[in-house]
């Protein structure tokens, strides 16, 4: 027999963190298939959900991945654990991964707003074997979930928790059945990658299409995250609630504001037809209508030739400053 022959009850160790891996972790506890937790130490505060439910399922609980071989368990379960698995737990043990997306799309980190930003009518989740490199293992399970006018950021990973603790036990579940794990290769030729994404990268560009901006907004929902933003001048605008819209011909400057409306919204030109802007958060938190705020006319985004003539006229003046001082300085000796 080999090393990785299956034992018929499952025996887990835990990898995760924060609130999305709690209804996961929960699932398989009931069923007394967790024998000991793991936590990335860094993650600090975002570990205390999944601690407070692994107190109160008396499993023990560790930041030390090596601690899991003193409980000799046959499976390994990364569910929204940001940290490496070693290798030698890779081929010791059978280890499977829970990813945020359909791969072999969107391999790589915050695949979920990537996959908003870019407007994929579907985001979703998978259960698969982890491999040597990040997302390549062989399919377990996959579900889709449906992205909606209405839903942000936010609603969609609530569902996506626990839509996945439902897949992660039905994998389980089939597996007590039959043996095996039914596995299905990932399609190479359709994969695609995507980096982290810092809040600089919530910067809006109004050459985009309306409607990748509208993804943009509702891929960064405050206040878990940084908001997408422009600027008006050297002022700072989170755009908190957007949608894109069908609009008449403007020949301006995307970024414009070319209407305002009597409801208080606003319509922003951009590369291709208007975002509708409902509301708007500055600089000091505030949230406001964005008739409120932005006038008809106005152009938003950072506009590097316009600032420097801008610093440029500010050095003008504190020169001009600077040299009255001097002359009244000079007077009075």
């Amino acid at each position: 027999m080999s090393q990785k022959e299956f034992n018929i009850t499952p025996k887990i160790a835990f990898l995760g963190t924060f609130h999305p891996a709690v209804p996961t972790f929960r699932a398989l506890a009931r069923k007394n298939w967790v024998c000991v937790v793991v936590l990335p130490k860094e993650a600090g505060y975002k570990n205390d959900k999944l601690l407070e439910a692994t107190d109160e399922f008396k499993i023990p609980w560790s930041y030390d991945i090596s601690d899991i071989e003193q409980y000799d368990p046959n499976f390994l379960l990364a569910a929204n654990y940001p940290k490496i698995v070693p290798k030698k737990y890779i081929e010791k043990f059978h280890c499977i991964n829970t990813h945020w997306s359909l791969l072999p799309r969107w391999r790589g980190v915050h695949p979920t707003a990537w996959a908003v930003i870019n407007g994929d009518e579907s985001v979703g989740l998978t259960v698969h074997m982890m491999g040597e490199d990040f997302d390549t293992g062989a399919i377990l399970a996959q579900k889709a979930v449906r992205v909606t006018k209405d839903l942000n950021l936010n609603e969609l990973h609530e569902q996506l928790s626990h839509e996945q603790a439902i897949c992660v036990l039905n994998v389980f579940e089939d597996y007590l059945k039959t043996g095996v794990l039914k596995k299905q290769s990932q399609n190479e030729k359709q994969a695609t990658y995507v980096p982290q994404r810092y809040p600089e990268d919530g910067i809006i560009d109004w050459e985009w299409p309306a409607s990748r901006i509208e993804g943009l907004v509702k891929a960064l929902p405050l206040p878990k995250y940084p908001g997408a933003f422009t600027y008006s001048g050297m002022q700072k605008i989170i755009i908190s609630k957007a949608t894109s819209v069908e609009c008449p011909p403007y020949f301006c400057t995307p970024g414009q504001v070319v209407r305002v409306k009597k409801d208080g919204f606003v319509w922003i030109k951009t590369g291709d037809t208007c975002l509708e802007v409902q509301e708007i958060v500055i600089e000091d938190g505030i949230t406001k209508k964005a008739s409120d705020v932005l006038r008809r006319g106005q152009k938003l985004g950072f506009n590097p030739q316009v600032e420097i003539l801008s610093l440029k006229q500010e050095i003008y003046q504190l020169q001009n400053k600077i040299d009255q001082l001097l002359k009244d300085k000079n007077e009075k000796i």
